[in-house]
């Protein structure tokens, strides 16, 4: 029997994803590939750039010297693409590229909307995209002076804070451009045909999202330009988290405290739009090897998910990467994700999932309800409870030579 090796990095609140699997060429010659999925951590209590050191070590050994077959950077999160950067940086001195001299990417597939002409190739997105950086730079500013101030951020808002920080996504998104040549990089949606863009000869791939205009993907915005405080919902609870009900202190003009208030909460509801964008974006692919199909998800959220059905291309799968972290608005409504883990299931592969999370860094992520949805479907395997941070936990899939 051959075997398909999904390894799933502990990167604390991250993802990293090696994928390891035998390809047969039309002559009978066996070959070990590898895909490469992110790899990074979110930057604020869920991460630590002393894991990224025994990962890259992990991955190269497995590369065995050779190149890597395919690298793929699903979306512009930090704690999806900071870690080769770092590496690069902090790990790998001995010239500007040796890290990426060593893993030799033979081809790279960024989402769409890194490439570096896409916004003036596509003037809605361009549009949009501007509005989300000027509210950002608003939101960096104000939560500059609070932190200035000495006042308490919670640690959700300065996650996402850190987690959607242009210029530093923009680093690294350009470090990763580089890591094959233009010729063998691709910038990939849904319309993007694979064939010729990989080295696999049994293996098939088909990309269920993005769109390529991302446009559709983009939220309002709320006009004002943060409320610091949280209610968390009740535990298993799928709400969002509300905004504390605060009152004036006394001797402040009610009139002047509720609008700053407001002030606050519109940059919340801007800096989660901008979130939910960026993991909109997130390239969705479906890999078949000897008939098992495994679906790698990013960060994709419930609106990407409902244009992936409106445009029929979900299908059963045997193993899903668990979008978003195991958060509730990362995995499909059911009748959505009915038809990619149906619960009518006869086959004799066994259905796998995997999450990659950590608790307290978001509100209620994972969720616990999402997570009994597919426990009711599917083996899940956590990646935090099932392996030490920097190690990994392996899921395979056999078939027949």
């Amino acid at each position: 029997m051959a075997t398909l090796r999904v390894r799933a990095y502990n990167v604390l609140f991250g993802d990293a994803l090696l994928v390891s699997f035998p390809d047969v060429d039309p002559t009978g010659t066996a070959t070990d590939r590898h895909i490469l999925i992110d790899v990074g951590n979110v930057l604020f209590e869920g991460g630590s750039d002393e894991v990224f050191q025994p990962v890259v070590e992990d991955i190269l050994h497995e590369l065995a010297g050779k190149p890597l077959d395919l690298y793929i950077m699903t979306h512009e999160h930090m704690d999806h693409i900071q870690g080769l950067p770092y590496a690069e940086e902090k790990l790998y001195t001995a010239s500007d590229h040796e890290l990426q001299q060593c893993l030799k990417p033979t081809y790279t597939w960024l989402t769409a909307s890194s490439a570096a002409d896409y916004y003036d190739r596509h003037p809605d997105a361009k549009q949009k995209r501007l509005l989300f950086d000027a509210a950002y730079q608003a939101i960096h500013r104000y939560l500059n002076a609070v932190t200035k101030a000495r006042e308490e951020i919670p640690a959700p808002v300065h996650a996402l804070w850190a987690n959607n920080n242009p210029r530093k996504t923009s680093d690294c998104v350009k470090y990763l451009r580089a890591l094959s040549d233009d010729l063998h990089t691709s910038y990939v949606h849904r319309d993007f045909d694979p064939q010729g863009h990989h080295p696999f000869h049994e293996a098939q791939i088909e990309i269920w999202a993005p769109e390529e205009d991302t446009s559709t993907y983009y939220g309002r915005f709320s006009p004002l330009t943060m409320w610091l405080g949280v209610t968390p919902p009740p535990p298993g609870s799928r709400q969002r988290p509300t905004l504390t009900d605060v009152r004036p202190p006394a001797g402040v003009y009610a009139g002047a405290f509720y609008n700053l208030v407001n002030m606050r909460r519109n940059h919340l509801e801007n800096l989660l739009a901008i979130d939910r964008a960026a993991n909109n974006t997130s390239v969705v692919f479906c890999l078949t090897w000897r008939g098992v199909r495994l679906l790698f998800t990013g960060d994709a959220e419930e609106r990407s998910w409902r244009v992936m059905d409106a445009q029929g291309v979900l299908k059963p799968v045997h193993f899903l990467k668990v979008s978003h972290h195991g958060s509730f608005n990362g995995t499909p409504e059911p009748a959505i994700l009915n038809k990619i883990l149906p619960t009518d299931y006869h086959e004799e592969t066994p259905r796998k999932a995997l999450v990659s999370t950590l608790e307290n860094i978001y509100n209620n992520v994972p969720d616990p309800e999402t997570l009994t949805r597919l426990e009711e479907r599917c083996t899940v395997y956590d990646v935090h409870q099932q392996s030490a941070v920097g190690e990994y936990v392996d899921i395979t899939f056999e078939a027949p030579d």
